[in-house]
């Protein structure tokens, strides 16, 4: 979370585009059929923030589902059998904070498939997980993961969940890519243990798109066509997912 400074008021932010010290960061802007792509990192962490502007357009949505894939591939392991951990943040029934659990409702999982035995080319093992929130639990969510990713072991994990920005105009239009982890919660200032590769000892890449703004200090909420939204995305992360893990088995055949 990130706190930006207006008028000696203080609001918060998910968004690294959007705080008042990402000078500190080296950026570099590139625009790709029309989708501006920002690429920011420090010595630390790299940020990857994809503007769109209409996804139910259809030529929109094929252009964003190719440069999300592109823009994967820099964060993600291309492997084929070692297992993918897929987290989906959030409250499924608060609207808003739904889209972590309902990305992973469209998420196609196969890691059972792989420990029957061999799956053909073009599956990558997969397996995810909804761990609710803390208030719902009474346990943190971070510790839920930790103790799954100490079972099964995986190679790396996606985090999804729901961000928050101060500019309405990135509300739904923005998407954001991260190694640096996420706490749980920040957005609305309920701070979480964070989910993080330094935490969790494993490769952690964190995901999320803005569906709520902060307007001075005031929490306003959007939930217009966020359903709709969240299928889109859905397919785009199931497909993003397969595509980047085994682009390069495709490529040797």
């Amino acid at each position: 979370m990130h706190t930006i400074k207006i008028n000696n008021k203080s609001l918060m932010t998910d968004l690294l585009i959007d705080q008042e010290n990402q000078k500190k960061y080296i950026s570099k802007e590139t625009i790709i059929d029309g989708i501006k792509i920002i690429n920011s990192k420090d010595n630390s962490y790299k940020y990857t923030t994809i503007y769109y502007n209409d996804i139910t357009d259809k030529d929109n949505y094929k252009r964003l589902e190719k440069v999300l894939v592109n823009e994967l591939k820099k964060y993600l392991k291309q492997t084929r059998k070692e297992t993918t951990l897929i987290v989906g943040l959030g409250n499924r029934n608060s609207t808003p904070d739904s889209l972590g659990p309902k990305t992973i409702d469209n998420i196609l999982v196969t890691r059972y498939l792989f420990l029957l035995g061999e799956v053909e080319e073009g599956y990558s093992n997969t397996c995810s997980i909804i761990p609710n929130v803390t208030g719902n639990t009474g346990i943190e969510t971070s510790s839920l993961i930790e103790s799954l990713i100490k079972d099964i072991k995986p190679s790396q994990v996606l985090v999804i969940d729901s961000l928050k920005t101060n500019n309405k105009e990135k509300l739904n239009k923005t998407i954001q890519i991260t190694d640096s982890g996420i706490h749980p919660g920040s957005g609305i200032g309920n701070n979480r243990k964070e989910i993080s590769s330094k935490n969790m000892n494993t490769k952690v890449v964190a995901i999320g798109i803005p569906t709520v703004v902060e307007i001075d200090n005031n929490l306003i909420v959007c939930t217009a066509d966020i359903d709709y939204l969240i299928d889109k995305i859905s397919f785009l992360l199931s497909n993003s997912v397969n595509k980047v893990l085994h682009s390069n088995i495709r490529q040797n055949n």
